[in-house]
């Protein structure tokens, strides 16, 4: 991971731990491995003061499906403040087209409180091909979703 990424997240978040599901995730949505790059002042806005972050993940068989089974089974995740999420896609072209649809089946989905997230940034990675041969059989050809969450401390 860029050493980069490592000094910015100790910078701005210096009680987040380096172990922590949190500090690896966002090591990964901003590294060089993601089809759209990130701009790092995102990463200065999610870890603000005031804020705990949480990691969720769902998998499904399509990209829109992660979204439906994240907003399905995680409501409480709609009252963020804050989203960082990447997608991964099955070793292969990426259907943009189907991620496009997947984010507007987002922003369908969200109740009002998501206009204020900041962040809301997405991009997605590729899965390759040695990820899908050690994957279980079920597995297989399955698209995930991780969204690093940010929700307001003060309430």
């Amino acid at each position: 991971m860029s050493e980069e990424i490592r000094t910015l997240i100790k910078k701005y978040s210096p009680i987040l731990e380096e172990d922590s599901d949190v500090f690896r995730e966002l090591e990964t949505f901003f590294s060089k491995g993601a089809k759209i790059e990130m701009h790092h002042d995102d990463l200065s806005t999610f870890l603000q003061d005031n804020r705990t972050y949480q990691v969720v993940r769902v998998s499904g068989k399509s990209y829109k499906d992660c979204v439906y089974e994240l907003v399905d089974n995680y409501p409480e995740m709609m009252d963020s403040i804050g989203m960082l999420r990447y997608y991964k896609a099955p070793a292969g072209n990426i259907q943009w087209e189907e991620v496009e649809a997947a984010e507007i089946a987002m922003g369908n989905e969200l109740t009002m409180n998501a206009y204020g997230w900041a962040p809301d940034a997405w991009t997605i990675f590729e899965t390759n091909a040695l990820d899908e041969t050690t994957a279980p059989e079920e597995k297989k050809g399955d698209y995930s979703l991780v969204a690093i969450v940010a929700l307001d401390s003060l309430l």
